[in-house]
């Protein structure tokens, strides 16, 4: 089930809305109960860390130094 952010144009309210159901429609204005609303572009985040930040050795990696390129791309001897 989504959750979308709105905008209320006539009242300058902003909120989020759980849909439980594909398709279903876009919901009143909580605040002023406007249906003059507009679907945000939502924004997320997602948590990853790259293979360099999780050795380490990284920063005294020879290959890495060398050519440039990050630590941990299987090239180092180090990880053996």
């Amino acid at each position: 089930m989504p959750i979308y952010e709105y905008h209320c144009t006539d009242c300058d309210h902003t909120f989020s809305h759980l849909h439980k159901r594909l398709g279903e429609a876009a919901p009143s204005c909580p605040k002023c109960q406007s249906k003059k609303i507009r679907k945000l572009l939502s924004t997320f985040s997602a948590g990853s860390r790259s293979a360099a930040a999780s050795c380490p050795r990284a920063e005294q990696c020879p290959s890495a130094a060398a050519s440039g390129h990050s630590c941990c791309s299987g090239c180092c001897h180090h990880h053996a």
